[in-house]
Parts: C-alpha cells; sequence; structure tokens
C-alpha cells in the first residue's frame, strides 16, 4: 500500500514540475509534496538550550503550518479533478510528516523540558503534548478518514428524488408525464424546502423531512458504526470509557456536565423542522437598507477600529478587471499602535462579472492566508465580499469576516501552534464573538426583523438536539447494530420535543442525518458554548473594563495569558466549567 501511494506521488510530481511555470498550483504542491522537516538542529542539551530549541524547533516547522493553511485557501480555486487530487495528497503528506514529527524524540525532548518554563514556552509543550497525545496511528486515521469520506460523499449528493408512495402527499403541479412508458410518475425531482413550502398537509411534510433525513442512511451503516467503533476503540485504549470523555476531557468537561449545558440553551420553538419553511414565509421580512459600497462601509469599519488601537494604510489596489464598473483589489496593511501585525486582501466580486454565479457573487468569505508569528513572519488574510450591499445581514457578515482576520493577525505570538484557530479553538472563537458584538454596536442598525429572529432560533436549536445525538453516539459504549442503542429513541425524542415541539420517534437515526457528526464529533457543540462565553464577557466585563482594555487582554494578550486567566479577569470568579453553567443559565436573571 505504501509503495503504491509513493509511485501516486511520484507521478503527480513528475506531471506537476512539467505545469509548473504556466500552473501556480501546480508548483505548490510540488513543493509541498518534496517539504520534509528536519530536527536535527536542536541542541542535544535541552535543558540549557531549551529556549534556543523551541525558536529553533519554530523556524523548522513554520513552513509546515504555513502550507497547510495555504492548501485551505487553494481549495476554492481547485476546480479540475488533478489540482482537487494533488491538494488532497499534498494534504495526506503533511498529516504523515505531522505524525512524524511529534513521535520524534526531539520533540518529546523538547515537551520535557519546556513544560518547566515561564510562558509561552511552557504552552508551547503543552500544545505540543495536546498534539501528540492526539495523533492517530497512520493506519487508524487512514480508516477514520475513509469512513469520513463516504459520509461526506453520501450526503453531500444532490442528485436527489422524490418517490411519494401516497398520491395525496403529491403537489397539484407536480404529476408529470413519463416520455417512455406515456404514464403519470409519481418520481419527482423537487427541492425538498421547495416542496416543504407548498405543501398543505402537515404529515405529508413530515414523512418528506424525515425521508430527507435518512436519504443516505443506507449507505452510512457501515461507515457509521465503524467510526463509533473506531472512537471507542481509541478512548478505552487511553483509559477513558467512552470517546465522548476522551474528546471532553481537554475542556475539563465531562458528557454529564455537557448534557446540563445543552439543556441550558433548550428553548423550544413550538415549530416542527418540516413546518419551518411555511412558517418562515408567513413572519415579517426585514426591510430595506441604503445600498453602501462594500469598500466604504469596510473604511467607515476600519475608522471604528481606531479607538482600539487599530489603523491601516492602503499600501497597493490592482484592477480586477478593465470594467470601469468594478472595484479595485485592494492590499492593506494592518497595524496595532506600533506593530505591524500583516496585511489583508480584499476582493469585491462585482454583480456584473458574468462568470460569477449569483450566489457567490453574494457571498462574503474569509481566509487565512499565513498566520501571524512574532519574529519569524507577519500575517496574511483573504476577504471577499460583493462590491455592494444591498441587505443589512451582508452588513454583519462583513463585520464577522473582519473581525476574524483582525483576531487571527492579532493574536500572533511567538509560536504558530499558540496562535492559529484551528489549535485555539476557543480564544479564537470567543474573541471574533466579542469583536464582533464591538462593532455591530456602533452600527445604526434596525432590530433584527421577525424572520431573520425565527431563522436563527431554529438554527440554534438544530445545532442543540445535533450536539445531544452526537454526545449520546459518542457516549454509547456498546454496538450500533443492537437494540441497546435504538433505546435513546425515546430520550432523543424528548429532546427533539423540546426544541420544536413535537416528537421524532426514531431520533437515533439522526446519526445519519448531517455530516458534523463524523467530521466534528462531539464538538459540534462548541459553538454554542464559545457564543455563550462571549455573552457573558458582553454582559459583564463592561463595567470594570473599557473596550480598549478587553481588547488588549482578551485579543492582544501581550502576557500571553492562559485562556482561563483571561477570562478570570474579565467575568471574575468562578470561571470552571460547572459554575460557567450555572451562570449561563442565571446570566439574565436578577440573582446574577
Amino acid at each position: 500500500m505504501l509503495k503504491s501511494i509513493s509511485l501516486v506521488i511520484l507521478s503527480f510530481s513528475l506531471l506537476a514540475t512539467a505545469n509548473a511555470v504556466a500552473n501556480p498550483l501546480a508548483l505548490f504542491v510540488e513543493q509541498c509534496l518534496q517539504y520534509k522537516p528536519d530536527l536535527t538542529s536542536l541542541k542535544q542539551e535541552p535543558v540549557s538550550s531549551s529556549v534556543v530549541n523551541a525558536v529553533e524547533f519554530e523556524k523548522q516547522t513554520l513552513a509546515l503550518n504555513n502550507i497547510n493553511d495555504r492548501i485551505q485557501y487553494y481549495r476554492p480555486f481547485a476546480t479540475d479533478s488533478l489540482s482537487k487530487q494533488g491538494l488532497l495528497w499534498c494534504q495526506l503528506h503533511l498529516a504523515d510528516e505531522l505524525y512524524e514529527l511529534t513521535t520524534a524524540k526531539q520533540t518529546q525532548q523538547l515537551i520535557d523540558v519546556l513544560q518547566y518554563q515561564s510562558a509561552p514556552y511552557n504552552q508551547l509543550a503543552e500544545q505540543l503534548k495536546h498534539i501528540k497525545d492526539s495523533q492517530w496511528s497512520l493506519t487508524e486515521k487512514s480508516k477514520l478518514h475513509s469512513a469520513q469520506a463516504t459520509v461526506n460523499q453520501a450526503l453531500s449528493e444532490r442528485q436527489l428524488q422524490m418517490q411519494f408512495n401516497d398520491e395525496q402527499c403529491l403537489l397539484a403541479s407536480q404529476s408529470v408525464i413519463d416520455e417512455n412508458t406515456q404514464q403519470a410518475s409519481t418520481n419527482i425531482d423537487i427541492h425538498i424546502a421547495k416542496y416543504l413550502l407548498k405543501q398543505p398537509n402537515a404529515k405529508c411534510r413530515q414523512q418528506a423531512w424525515v425521508a430527507y433525513q435518512l436519504r443516505a442512511k443506507s449507505k452510512l451503516l457501515t461507515a457509521m458504526s465503524y467510526i463509533h467503533e473506531l472512537q471507542q476503540q481509541r478512548a478505552i485504549e487511553q483509559g477513558y470509557l467512552n470517546a465522548a470523555e476522551l474528546a471532553l476531557a481537554p475542556y475539563d468537561l465531562t458528557p454529564a456536565m455537557l448534557n446540563r449545558f445543552l439543556d441550558t440553551q433548550t428553548k423550544s420553538i413550538g415549530i416542527a423542522p418540516w413546518d419551518i419553511a411555511q412558517a418562515l414565509f408567513l413572519t415579517q421580512k426585514a426591510a430595506p437598507i441604503e445600498v453602501v459600497s462594500s469598500q466604504d462601509y469596510l473604511s467607515q469599519l476600519f475608522d471604528q477600529l481606531i479607538p482600539l488601537g487599530i489603523r491601516i494604510e492602503y499600501i497597493a489596489q490592482q484592477d480586477t478587471v478593465s470594467d470601469s464598473k468594478t472595484d479595485n483589489i485592494n492590499i492593506i496593511r494592518i497595524w496595532h499602535q506600533q506593530r505591524l501585525l500583516g496585511e489583508i486582501y480584499t476582493y469585491p466580486l462585482s454583480q456584473q462579472q458574468p462568470q460569477q454565479s449569483s450566489k457567490s457573487a453574494l457571498s462574503i468569505s474569509g481566509q487565512l492566508i499565513k498566520q501571524t508569528v512574532i519574529g519569524h513572519q507577519f500575517g496574511q488574510y483573504a476577504l471577499s465580499f460583493p462590491a455592494i450591499l444591498t441587505t443589512q445581514k451582508q452588513q454583519q457578515k462583513l463585520i464577522a469576516a473582519l473581525s476574524d482576520a483582525i483576531v487571527s493577525l492579532a493574536q500572533g505570538g511567538q509560536f504558530y501552534l499558540l496562535a492559529h484557530k484551528t489549535q485555539n479553538k476557543q480564544q479564537h472563537a470567543i474573541a471574533s464573538l466579542w469583536l464582533s458584538h464591538y462593532l455591530t454596536q456602533l452600527q445604526p442598525f434596525s432590530a433584527t426583523s421577525e424572520r431573520e429572529q425565527l431563522a436563527l432560533q431554529y438554527q440554534q436549536q438544530m445545532r442543540v438536539f445535533r450536539s445531544k445525538v452526537a454526545l449520546h453516539y459518542y457516549q454509547f459504549s456498546g454496538n450500533l447494530d443492537n437494540s441497546d442503542w435504538l433505546a435513546y429513541n425515546t430520550e432523543l425524542s424528548a429532546a427533539f420535543a423540546d426544541s420544536f415541539g413535537q416528537s421524532w420517534p426514531s431520533a437515533t437515526d439522526a446519526i445519519y442525518s448531517f455530516q458534523a457528526i463524523a467530521n466534528e464529533g462531539i464538538s459540534h457543540y462548541l459553538p454554542l458554548w464559545q457564543d455563550a462565553v462571549a455573552q457573558l464577557i458582553i454582559s459583564q466585563s463592561a463595567a470594570q473594563h473599557s473596550s480598549l482594555d478587553i481588547f488588549n487582554l482578551l485579543i492582544v494578550n501581550e502576557a500571553y495569558l492562559p485562556f482561563n486567566d483571561q477570562l478570570e479577569q474579565l467575568i471574575g470568579s468562578p470561571i470552571d466549567p460547572h459554575s460557567l453553567i450555572w451562570r449561563f443559565k442565571h446570566a439574565s436573571t436578577a440573582q446574577e
């Protein structure tokens, strides 16, 4: 197997070399496949040279991390199968190199010594140990990724048809004539959301929604059982009762505590998922706003960041096309006080460009290109957005994207692993939520429309329910094929009813309905937790701290404080998970 993989990589490498001049993406893949970190330069006397070795380790591994970020940046541009395959092999190659890196004796020696040093060196040791402990063997990792790919592929299938056994569930306009048999066909290719909106019969809507949730169940039975088996086996090998305990341990949470937290987030909207389309249609939509240039709006946001010590300078402009109606690509240099953080590349998407689909031309997205690492490199971030903002929701999305960019650039530390959001999901997400709130409060936004409020409530409760499903799935220690798993139908059906007002009798089938259960695992709950913590900071820190103080403490963090220390300064003790869950529940009461 390994020999065949080597041959595939070699063949792609030769092809990439031939096309490198014409295709920069092929050149990147070629460089990626040739990359290999080298730790032999680390000194053999780690006790006396621990700080020097830490810096050397950063120098030798920074390229690996940069290449990994660049893969994510290039992925939307890989439109042909060869480019997609190249990025996949690149990602697999980096994963293998990371495994070799974390299991190297030099890395273990570095961990052993740095853990007794002051910040940020002890924090680097802790992060390295966490990454080392979370590594799967190459064989088991290959099995897991294969099962996850099966789930992703099956649930991403869009060529679906709805077949109705009950003719009463057909919409009046749906009956069509099959050209071959000249008979009426009930095998209708229709978007599920459109059907749920148009179908007046609630029972038919429910049947269609449930059928859509189970559209890939037959394909996923083996994959979901295998993922569960692999995760449980790994947890037991590490001394835990189940995979849920293992996954929650880094956050000092237990399955029981997570269940209590999810209960605090459960608020019934009284509308079942199969009824939400019609309910949204009947609500009042957002009022129109005065359109604004995205570049002008972005400039306004940057002006509002000045009190936090952020200033900018435009260092380049480049015409995207010759059409005078199209905005320019800007490279914006970002400073905090006298420290250069990095650059943001802005890509306005003109609605006039014919190659852009209507959906992509209106989308707002951000992507890290290169992480800020003090003493090694400045950060780079890309933002794309429509040339004109026509809705308040677009403005809010641009605020969120800019907040992510600023946090990514400003949280740069001496070591990549202490700054990048992949390794610091809690800190980065909570800091971005706070900064987004800071900017949002400065906008003359109208009240959220009834339709948007209901949509947000529905999305939150679906995440709450699915988080409960994931918790039960990873906490269950038996075999998914036996009836013990189905015994959770009663509990999960009640959880479904708690959020949506109606039951789902076979709610254990939800494990076959969403990709996140295989990819994110039990961590699907994290955005709920992060938002709850951010709301505590927003509501309880303003009285004691200015916005500038919060920005410097939560985002810049020059003192390299651990997140718990940051949180304690911002909202006061206690901040252990059990106490936080209590505070989430009672934060809005007079007692709190």
